[in-house]
């Protein structure tokens, strides 16, 4: 069931990219994690809002980039394998492909912490080619 809240900077949920997808895009259904802070993620009055989010997968890449941000698994309870953070497919997603993540028929709402959201968004800082250490403007 799609999320019927406002989502926070850092929450891990899934996403379902197969609802429209042109290959090479991501497919499936799999974990992202928000990026973009909770005031640009509104709402839309009843419509869902949007925001952007990195995502997860469990496929090693074939070539280690800084884009690719490496989590071992039990990290999170969220991420119960060994992942990766594929910083390269930074997306703009309708809350209504965001679900939360459930572990024993419980909902989490977990949150990456400040070190490692810091590590994504240098990882999205290579991909997109944006000087690190540069003005912030999150």
């Amino acid at each position: 069931m799609p999320i019927s809240f406002v989502p926070h900077r850092g929450l891990i949920l899934i996403c379902d990219f197969d609802l429209a997808h042109i290959i090479p895009e991501m497919t499936k259904q799999r974990r992202v994690v928000v990026l973009s802070p909770r005031s640009y993620n509104r709402r839309h009055g009843d419509r869902p809002g949007r925001c952007l989010v990195v995502p997860f997968s469990a496929t090693a890449p074939r070539v280690l980039r800084p884009s690719y941000v490496h989590f071992s698994a039990g990290e999170y309870q969220s991420l119960t394998k060994e992942v990766w953070a594929c910083c390269d497919s930074i997306t703009a997603v309708s809350h209504a492909r965001l679900e939360l993540v459930f572990a024993d028929q419980t909902p989490l709402n977990e949150r990456l912490s400040d070190v490692d959201l810091r590590r994504i968004e240098e990882g999205v800082c290579h991909a997109t080619g944006v000087a690190i250490g540069g003005p912030s403007v999150i």
